[in-house]
């Protein structure tokens, strides 16, 4: 199958995996096909947020969820993987909140229980925090000139984490989960002293921003989800689709 109106939404810190390959969880959404999560991905693909990407996919007899999908020769053709990914447009500032919010669902317990694997929720923050680990791999590889070509997700010593409610939460207690996005990690990477800023850079408490958490379930742990994305996006007027939006 081709995906040819995929707008990309989030994209988690690097990890590796067991051929030693570094790969990147990238997910997003379809107005045709609803939301998308294709793994693996290359760090260097043209895959920015709000990227509206051509991609060739299948299934990954691995990965049951049905939002699930690897791109075509994603291991035999590693090495010229990104050349598959044609990006096609952009969705432009002014279309970004009416997407979003009219695919905002209640609470994270909507989508487990549609058992969706991915979906967006509008927060009520209680907390942003860092959880120390104490088996993290402390290694960086090096390019020739001594400077870090990536850090995974398991090379940090903190991870970055939000406790919250959703808009209309059903949970009985307050929901606290790791953050992946990538720009988190680059910016404790680059900024190690000047971690706090991520909240910042996130525009978390902005007052002129809507806030919303773009969410996913693990692959091994189905009922536990985490943010993939903290989509902030300038306030405006919301209009509602005549037709509801495919999830």
């Amino acid at each position: 199958m081709v995906i040819d109106d995929l707008i990309i939404l989030g994209r988690g810190c690097p990890e590796r995996i067991k051929n030693g390959r570094v790969t990147v969880c990238t997910a997003g959404y379809s107005p045709t096909h609803g939301f998308i999560r294709i793994y693996p991905t290359k760090m260097n693909m043209p895959l920015k947020r709000w990227s509206i990407v051509r991609v060739p996919v299948e299934r990954n007899p691995r990965d049951t969820r049905k939002e699930s999908w690897k791109i075509v020769g994603s291991r035999a053709e590693w090495d010229k993987l990104h050349e598959k990914v044609e990006v096609v447009g952009e969705l432009k500032p002014k279309n970004r909140l009416n997407l979003i919010a009219n695919l905002v669902d209640d609470c994270v317990e909507d989508i487990r229980k549609a058992k969706r694997s991915l979906g967006i929720v509008k927060p009520i923050i209680k907390k942003c925090y860092f959880s120390e680990k104490e088996d993290y791999d402390a290694s960086t590889q090096l390019t020739l000139l001594g400077y870090p070509v990536v850090k995974t997700k398991n090379q940090f010593p903190v991870t970055p984490r939000i406790r919250y409610r959703c808009s209309n939460c059903k949970s009985k207690s307050y929901h606290d989960q790791q953050v992946l996005e990538w720009g988190f990690y680059e910016w404790i990477r680059k900024h190690p002293d000047k971690k706090d800023q991520v909240w910042e850079n996130a525009r978390i408490f902005s007052k002129k921003h809507e806030i919303f958490f773009f969410v996913g379930n693990l692959f091994q742990h189905r009922a536990r989800y985490v943010i993939i994305s903290v989509l902030r996006i300038p306030k405006d007027k919301v209009h509602k689709p005549l037709f509801p939006y495919k999830k």
